[in-house]
């Protein structure tokens, strides 16, 4: 092992590896394509948005067309299913249009959920309801027209960026519906209704590789713009973003924010001796031992060089001198590995400072910066909580 600098001699080291480090990296974004498990709070944040704009679109685009095909019905369908079906499109396009207008609320990824799976559930209803009226007045040519609905419920969802099983989630109740009319028309065993399942299959194939193409696109354009490319840990600007977001929270419901900021000890001299890729790898190690020592509602992120910050909501001064001394007693028992094989030691220096009263970034920064040059000059691998 190569050591860097001078420590006591220790037991042998255990690994403080985070707990998903040893996943392949294309299983692990195969999972992120499967579910949402595992995206962070803020990526579902902005995909949220995404899906709810979308919604937007489509309610407002569906809730004029609906309308608009009044004057076609009139024209296609007898005068005794006219009125019934007239008004079961009014509905619908209301529907639609609350669905557009109503509930927004943004980064909220449970009510882009919802509102996207009320703009299936709204044609469902509809498609089901008119094959009943039809059914009682059959014409071959609004049956042809209405019976388009099943296709283009589930051809919309391309439009979306979805993981497999929301995708399945939405369609699976469109092929249910289907099922369900065919069955009260006496037609489930018919040649057009395998047929219409068959396309529809089809199409449903089609429509989840869509979804999660854009799934997989928006992952990596956010990862692009909000993680650190050597480490993976959110980049300073998204973590000043998210540290405004948290000490907000904290001020207006009064509970406690530590922030924790890591500078690592002496690593020039890595650079100097080992070479630049020994010190990347140390980087990318102590981001890893720095995540498993973090809860997921905890941030961490690189602050600059060889700086790290970590923001701990819900966490007063002890409980985040308990994190850091894990975090620093965890580069004792884990060192580095470089590419041949080589151990690299290392060591952390950590300032602490909790959020005060009608504290700002800035002020909370200082503190905490403080805490952590007067770590480092009084000996390096130590805790300094702020005042």
């Amino acid at each position: 092992m190569t050591q860097i600098e001078e420590r006591p001699t220790r037991s042998e080291p255990e690994t403080a590896e985070h707990p998903h480090a040893s996943r392949f990296a294309l299983l692990a974004n195969v999972g992120d394509l499967i579910h949402s498990n595992h995206h962070s709070s803020d990526f579902n944040g902005s995909r949220a948005d995404y899906i709810q704009s979308r919604v937007r679109i489509l309610g407002l685009i569906y809730a004029v067309l609906v309308i608009l095909w009044i004057p076609i019905d009139a024209v296609l369908v007898p005068t005794a299913t006219l009125v019934a079906l007239a008004l079961t499109r009014i509905g619908a396009g209301l529907a639609f249009l609350a669905v557009a207008l109503v509930g927004h609320r943004p980064n909220h990824l449970p009510l882009a959920r919802t509102r996207l799976g009320l703009l299936v559930a709204i044609p469902c209803a509809f498609y089901f309801t008119s094959q009943l009226i039809l059914a009682a007045h059959p014409s071959a040519w609004a049956a042809m027209g209405y019976g388009f609905y099943p296709f283009v419920m589930i051809v919309q969802l391309a439009v979306f960026a979805l993981t497999l099983i929301e995708g399945l989630a939405l369609a699976l109740p469109v092929l249910a519906i289907v099922l369900a009319t065919a069955a009260l028309k006496g037609t489930l065993f018919s040649a057009a209704t395998v047929a219409d399942l068959w396309l529809l299959g089809l199409l449903l194939t089609l429509t989840l590789w869509a979804v999660m193409s854009q799934l997989q696109m928006l992952l990596r354009l956010y990862r692009q713009a909000t993680r650190d490319p050597l480490t993976g840990l959110f980049n300073r600007r998204l973590l000043m973003e998210r540290l405004a977001v948290e000490m907000e929270r904290a001020a207006r419901y009064q509970r406690q924010l530590t922030v924790l900021l890591f500078d690592l000890d002496k690593f020039k001299r890595v650079n100097d001796t080992l070479g630049h890729l020994a010190g990347d790898a140390v980087l990318r190690h102590f981001a890893r031992v720095v995540e498993a020592a973090l809860r997921t509602s905890d941030m961490v992120g690189r602050y600059g060089g060889e700086e790290f910050l970590a923001v701990l909501p819900e966490t007063g001064p002890e409980r985040g001198c308990e994190v850091a001394e894990r975090i620093r007693s965890g580069c004792h028992t884990s060192p580095a590995t470089t590419a041949d094989g080589t151990e690299v030691a290392f060591t952390t220096s950590i300032g602490v400072a909790t959020l005060q009263p009608g504290e700002d970034p800035e002020a909370l920064l200082t503190r905490v910066d403080a805490s952590l040059y007067q770590a480092k000059e009084t000996g390096r691998d130590r805790i300094v909580l702020a005042d």
